[in-house]
């Protein structure tokens, strides 16, 4: 993994790319998003503020990928998508409020043909589907392991139900990896499981996930053909980071590590290049995949 002094501050909170450009975010920086060429990691610019004005940017949480040169965030406890296009300084394409009024939206994922992946507060970590067209909602399946749940309050009852989450539009396939489980699930966009299994030893009691501090999957990025997800083998403490690398229909074809402690990443859209952010240094960290995936 080589690195590449940003020539900036960055004090990075998001990563995301598109065909040609790196994409990082900041919180405590004037301008919001800081914009690199994607094959050099040359730094262009940085764009937009916090405002009420048409090109201004609202409180976000989430920030991903989406096609042509375009990305989007997800606003901050309220069901807002915001795209937004890099092409001669960064711009707001659109920006939509999802009519959702049951409750708080603590996370979102656009589909298809109007359709989101909406994770509501009161679902306490579980998922519905929601079609913004006629408003009518689905629940996904429910957490597969509630039976084994200890009788916690919300708060740590939503961190034991956490997933990553992994969407693919042309496959119309979601992904859940589970954060304190090695357990993954599979579903098309109705919410109809498609795949789902332990990864490992799955002679292991579910309860005893719960009762101690231990995370398993603790970060994805996707592409059209894969799913890169970041997971601690053993509860591990040694300086690596461990991913697994994933296809659409539910194998896992992969495995490799990277001697250094990782927390935002990204992959290119091609698959062959994963780029790194870090908390305690202004470098951009990238690494060639292509090896790896020439042997999928």
């Amino acid at each position: 993994m080589d690195s590449i002094d940003s020539g900036i501050l960055l004090n990075a909170s998001g990563i995301a790319t598109t065909e040609d450009y790196l994409i990082i975010s900041n919180l405590n920086k004037d301008t919001i998003f800081d914009i690199f060429d994607i094959d050099s990691l040359r730094y262009l610019y940085s764009d937009l503020i916090y405002g009420q004005g048409g090109n201004d940017m609202l409180p976000f949480r989430w920030m991903r990928t989406f096609d042509n040169n375009e990305f989007y965030t997800i606003g901050f406890g309220i069901p807002t998508i915001t795209i937004l296009k890099v092409e001669n300084g960064l711009k707001i394409s659109k920006r939509k409020n999802i009519e959702w009024e049951e409750d708080i939206c603590q996370n979102l994922y656009p589909l298809k043909d109007g359709k989101i992946l909406i994770q509501p507060g009161k679902k306490q970590g579980e998922w519905s589907l929601y079609d913004t067209n006629n408003g009518e909602a689905a629940d996904m399946p429910e957490f597969p392991f509630k039976k084994y749940e200890p009788d916690y309050d919300i708060i740590k009852t939503f961190q034991n139900r956490a997933v990553y989450v992994a969407v693919n539009i042309k496959e119309e396939c979601i992904a859940f990896f589970y954060y304190k489980i090695p357990f993954m699930q599979l579903f098309d966009f109705n919410g109809n499981v498609l795949f789902e299994g332990f990864i490992g030893n799955s002679s292991i009691e579910p309860s005893k996930y719960f009762y101690n501090d231990t995370m398993y999957y603790t970060g994805c990025s996707y592409t059209d053909e894969f799913v890169f997800v970041k997971y601690i083998p053993n509860n591990a403490e040694d300086g690596t980071t461990y991913f697994q690398v994933w296809d659409w229909d539910g194998n896992m074809l992969s495995l490799f590590k990277i001697n250094s402690v990782i927390n935002l990443f990204t992959v290119s859209r091609d698959s062959k290049t994963m780029y790194v952010v870090k908390s305690d240094n202004d470098n951009i960290f990238r690494c060639d995949l292509s090896s790896i995936i020439a042997k999928l």
